[in-house]
């Protein structure tokens, strides 16, 4: 539990409060390394309440934090002298966000000096790629075997990230109550998502009739417990699920479709938009797909809007 060597902070009150953020974080399940670097990040907000003189928690109101902001956005990155990115300025406070969320739930704290700052998410410049509802449809139909089913309905119909995808075991899939297990997202979240009866289908079907012919490859180990497998028995990788899934799109016959350079990871931008456009609420939305923060999320409500304007057209 390191800090950088130019941080150094000397209330004892503030260490303290410092080690009991760390451990909250630890059991919400954060990796090591990010754990450490948001452990960082309050050291050095805590370290500037000093400098300023601020030498309880308590008497933060939001015109300090609002000036811790200004300092934060301004400071030379300590990697290479340049500026902050917007991203890692927005890491920053909402480490702070945190912690005073966490000191008005324990009582420490009355009003929470957040509740009316806004750090607006920056908005990225990477295009998301989404599918509209009748192509995905069209995927489906140009689908030859129930394992390029089951392929569209772990990426789509489960809206896992390709990382998850690769790590998914046949005792993370319980087809029995309709859900399915992340046990370690990104940032090391544990997440339960629900099956639909469709998704339900298609997995049980690669599974009980196209799976144990798999098994026979010459890559396939003893109690290989990977669910997806590629055409030699082995974990099937990121490569071979987009390998799949570009065969499916050619089969398609939709130019538009093929124009879309469309990955897996696009059939999760395509899922988080399709349940905006059908009203499900954006902190479910959130939950569903795994995100940390709601930002996250809300980056679909843009795609979402711009989609039904073109419908209406």
């Amino acid at each position: 539990m390191g800090r950088p060597s130019n941080i150094i902070v000397v209330s004892e009150d503030y260490r303290k409060l410092a080690e009991q953020f760390f451990t909250y974080q630890k059991r919400l399940g954060y990796t090591r390394k990010s754990n450490k670097a948001r452990f960082n990040y309050l050291n050095e907000f805590l370290e500037w309440l000093e400098r300023q003189g601020l030498l309880s928690i308590a008497q933060i109101q939001a015109p300090e934090i609002n000036r811790y902001y200004s300092y934060i956005s301004s400071r030379p990155s300590k990697k290479d002298g340049g500026a902050l990115s917007q991203k890692t300025t927005h890491s920053h406070m909402r480490i702070i966000r945190d912690l005073f969320e966490i000191l008005l739930r324990s009582g420490q704290i009355q009003t929470n000096p957040c509740s009316t700052l806004n750090f607006p998410y920056p908005k990225g410049s990477e295009e998301r790629t989404v599918l509209d509802q009748d192509e995905i449809k069209q995927l489906y139909q140009a689908t030859e075997t129930a394992q390029e089913r089951a392929i569209l309905s772990l990426a789509y119909g489960c809206g896992l990230r390709v990382g998850e995808l690769v790590k998914c075991n046949v005792e993370d899939i319980r087809l029995r109550e309709k859900i399915l297990i992340v046990p370690e997202g990104k940032g090391n979240k544990r997440r339960v998502v629900p099956l639909s009866n469709g998704v339900v289908n298609d997995l049980a079907n690669y599974f009980y009739n196209e799976r144990d012919e798999l098994t026979k490859g010459r890559d396939y180990k003893l109690n290989q417990n990977s669910f997806m497998l590629h055409s030699r028995g082995g974990r099937m990788r990121t490569h071979t699920y987009n390998k799949y899934l570009k065969a499916i799109i050619e089969r398609t016959g939709n130019e538009a479709i093929k124009e879309k350079q469309i990955t897996i990871h696009s059939l999760r931008h395509s899922i988080a938009t399709h349940l905006l456009e059908q009203g499900i609420a954006v902190e479910q939305v959130r939950m569903f797909l795994g995100h940390s923060q709601l930002e996250t999320t809300q980056i679909y409500t843009h795609i979402s809007k711009e989609q039904l304007k073109e419908l209406i057209k």
